[in-house]
């Protein structure tokens, strides 16, 4: 699935691929955040209902330094697990911390989860050589992907998170206390959104991307025999649990959920 994304959907590179004893992982850009391709080695913390290939949860970016979003997000009702960072020894011996997560329990589950994740810019495990920290590297290289128009996708960027969740009303209660958002679908970023929707488990189902020309889009995926579905606003590729809608930008239209 690297390949797929880095060679022949020509996205580009945000982490390079990386062999451990726990993991197989790698980062691609799609134009204003990143997919992280996790292949464990092994899958038994994963329910029977959520077996690989699957989205598994999303990380989210504290506006706040992460002791005052936990504790904001804490005092709006949703319980956070305590901050763990993730340390290893630079070259000088000495100990740094390269993240530091926080998941969000009430929004999580065994088969998806949410979490905060603050990295540090004195993390000694990027895997580029520039002193940049994640963050910069994203704006990068959205500036580089859409300098070459977006690929053959002409891919814009990630526009909508489509979650099922068995607890529907009081998972959009929290998600708008999380955000400050007071509509739904809800807004996590100025450029992402999260629908959600009613269903047994709670999972990602599908990422819609917003494409320039959806045309261009549908010949391309076409050719590559890759397109699964085409509704004439939308088309769909999908590798098990992993499915991705492209479509062409519209205006926000917000509605409430029962």
């Amino acid at each position: 699935m690297f390949e797929l994304f880095t060679r022949t959907l020509a996205l580009p590179v945000a982490w390079p691929l990386q062999r451990t004893e726990f993991a197989t992982y790698g980062w691609v850009h799609v134009g204003n955040t990143d997919l992280e391709l996790w292949a464990a080695a092994s899958n038994a913390d994963l329910p029977n209902h959520a077996r690989p290939p699957l989205f598994h949860g999303f990380a989210l970016e504290p506006a706040l330094p992460l002791a005052h979003a936990i504790e904001h997000i804490t005092a709006s009702g949703i319980t956070c697990k305590p901050a763990r960072a993730f340390e290893s020894t630079n070259p000088s011996g000495v100990q740094v911390t390269n993240f530091t997560n926080s998941v969000l329990l009430d929004l999580s589950a065994p088969s998806c989860c949410v979490f905060l994740c603050e990295w540090s810019p004195f993390a000694t495990i990027y895997p580029w050589k520039e002193p940049v920290t994640p963050v910069q590297r994203r704006s990068q290289l959205g500036t580089e992907l859409q300098a070459h128009g977006g690929g053959p996708l002409g891919l814009l960027g990630l526009q909508t998170i489509h979650m099922g969740t068995p607890s529907l009303k009081e998972h959009l209660r929290q998600s708008q206390a999380l955000t400050g958002s007071t509509g739904h679908p809800i807004q996590l970023t100025p450029e992402i959104t999260l629908s959600l929707s009613p269903a047994q488990h709670l999972r990602i189902e599908s990422l819609t991307l917003a494409v320039r020309s959806l045309d261009v889009a549908r010949s391309f995926l076409n050719s590559r025999q890759l397109l699964e579905m085409d509704t004439g606003t939308a088309v769909t590729v999908s590798w098990g649990g992993v499915q991705l809608r492209f479509t062409e930008p519209t205006p926000r239209v917000r509605s409430s959920v029962d």
